[in-house]
């Protein structure tokens, strides 16, 4: 499988409006203390609802790491994807502070980034995208791991768990239609063109998440001369359309 990936330390939710093919990612619904549809939960974790630390709606997850034993604390669901498609996944994470000796780890068909325990008391989000080469079933979720310090017991609150297929966008991302070149790029610049011409708002970041540009392009040509080579995401946006490419740039 292709993987490319991205580590955002922000709160901007910069993949676009896509549909999320996860089941209860944003933990809102639970049965006594285990959230719904997740059916991986290994023995050396403990999950419960939180209703006060959230980033939306009215819950996030709880989960409290009780070992070391990195193989007994993954958490996980089954999937169906579609070979070819890229799919994005994402997830919230906040570590408070005094109990941050566990980190969590991405899992999507195999574990990828891991969470930042020193970014404490604020969400941090956790990105990956994957380009499945065949249709079928794969499980995506989260695994713990202690860091230096642990004392048999840490905290760490889950929400926004998602993973967007395009081929599911809400029908305004099919109002415009966006393009990218010369993708990679080598001279300093970019055209975006749109299907409907208008002024187009763009957002670029680099892959720990931080934003590079932020810019209102009234032509086709976006000016990336100051970045350094390297793989970014540009967001694009028109009104309620929204989506997200891949820049490389050499």
């Amino acid at each position: 499988m292709k993987k490319i990936y991205f580590l955002a330390l922000t709160l901007i939710p910069f993949f676009g409006i896509s549909q999320s093919i996860v089941v209860n990612g944003d933990f809102e619904s639970f049965t006594g203390s285990t959230p719904d549809s997740w059916t991986l939960i290994d023995s050396g974790i403990t999950t419960e609802e939180e209703t006060v630390i959230i980033n939306e709606g009215t819950k996030s997850l709880k989960i409290t790491v009780n070992t070391a034993a990195q193989a007994n604390t993954d958490f996980r669901q089954s999937i169906n994807v579609t070979g070819g498609v890229e799919y994005t996944y994402s997830v919230d994470i906040y570590h408070p502070s005094g109990d941050n000796d566990a980190r969590a780890r991405l899992y999507i068909d195999d574990y990828e980034n891991y969470s930042d325990p020193t970014i404490t008391d604020s969400w941090q989000t956790i990105t990956t995208m994957i380009t499945p080469s065949s249709d079928g079933v794969i499980e995506v979720g989260l695994r713990f791991y202690d860091v230096s310090g642990f004392d048999g017991s840490s905290v760490i609150y889950i929400d926004n768990l998602q993973v967007t297929d395009p081929t599911l966008s809400t029908q305004d991302v099919e109002k415009a239609t966006f393009s990218m070149f010369p993708n990679p790029t080598t001279n300093g610049f970019v055209n975006i063109k749109t299907s409907n011409n208008e002024t187009t708002q763009v957002a670029v970041y680099d892959i720990l998440g931080k934003q590079v540009i932020n810019t209102t392009l009234t032509a086709e040509r976006l000016n990336v001369s100051s970045l350094k080579a390297g793989v970014y995401a540009v967001r694009l946006s028109q009104g309620n359309t929204v989506t997200t490419k891949k820049l490389v740039i050499k």
